[in-house]
């Protein structure tokens, strides 16, 4: 079989906010495509002002680059696409990936530090500098959230690791290794911590007692010749990388089938909520489905494409 190579890339978008639907003007619009960003990795619905804010890595994932975090419209326009931006009033950026929004404040996963901007200016507020036991590899900071009680969680992707940072600003490695399957996409329900694997096929949960389970198994596909750069993917690695609650159903995305699935409550009700393009289908240009999120107020699904450009919105069924 001929090797089939799947790249990380950045692809500069044609257009700063072409607006494609599937529905007439002006109504609520089942599918709108925002273009404009660089390697938009995150995004989340800022419900106080009412605008996504979607972090643009602004190149490879795997190296040191500009970044920046965009404002967009319910609407698909975009506000403004560099409101906070790496070297401008202050703020350092190098590659923005997860974000989360917590009284007021806009955490984000940069690399290797955590940072934190007033969610309605942009002002930076502080930094907290996450420690590296995995030296001489560098840190892959990847997804955040944040508890009630001012609690971080960051996925570490290629390390296999999760830290904690505390309500006071401490941060440590709360837990690391092959059994937690390389995370990504965070969420945190019920005083417990659950994520997709990026590595495998299967989203899995930290218990109160400390114990690894797995959630719930998707169906594993071949992915006999793909690789992440130069390196093969482990067999059924479906390069899971977004994870959202939508009612009592797990919404994951999948770079390599480039499906949104939805888990029903019994973990074994899966779904195809929406297709993009995958790795299996396009090994050397897949479209990316990245850390997705939810406009509860609108019932929407927000999908970034990192390799497109684009931020997809999409109708969700209630």
């Amino acid at each position: 079989m001929t090797t089939r190579h799947l790249v990380l890339r950045s692809l500069r978008p044609l257009a700063l906010a072409a607006l494609f639907a599937a529905s007439v003007p002006g109504a609520d619009l089942p599918v709108t495509v925002v273009s404009g960003f660089i390697s938009p990795e995150s995004v989340v619905h800022d419900p106080q002002s009412d605008v996504y804010l979607v972090s643009n890595v602004g190149g490879s994932p795997v190296t040191v680059n500009h970044g920046f975090i965009s404002r967009v419209s319910p609407d698909g326009t975009v506000l403004d696409l560099r409101w906070i931006q790496d070297g401008v009033n202050g703020v350092t950026l190098h590659g923005p990936k997860g974000l989360w929004l917590h009284r007021n404040e806009l955490y984000v996963a940069d690399v290797d530090t955590l940072r934190i901007f007033n969610q309605h200016t942009g002002v930076p507020i502080r930094n907290v500098t996450l420690p590296n036991p995995f030296a001489p590899a560098a840190l892959f900071l990847n997804h955040v959230v944040v508890t009630n009680n001012g609690t971080v969680y960051i996925s570490d992707q290629l390390n296999s690791a999760i830290f904690t940072v505390d309500p006071e600003g401490y941060a440590s490695v709360l837990a690391s290794g092959p059994q937690l399957g390389n995370p990504d996409g965070f969420l945190f329900n019920d005083g417990e911590l659950s994520w997709v694997t990026f590595f495998g096929h299967e989203v899995r949960r930290l218990t109160a007692s400390g114990k690894i389970i797995m959630e719930a198994p998707l169906p594993a596909v071949d992915v006999t010749g793909l690789k992440l750069g130069p390196n093969p993917l482990p067999p059924g690695a479906l390069l899971l990388d977004g994870y959202a609650r939508w009612h009592d159903s797990l919404l994951v995305s999948s770079w390599v089938t480039g499906q949104i699935y939805r888990i029903g409550r019994s973990g074994t009700n899966i779904q195809t909520v929406f297709q993009v393009v995958g790795a299996q289908d396009n090994p050397s240009s897949p479209d990316g489905p990245a850390k997705i999120n939810i406009d509860y107020s609108r019932s929407r699904l927000l999908i970034p494409l990192f390799n497109k450009g684009q931020l997809v919105i999409l109708r969700l069924p209630e």
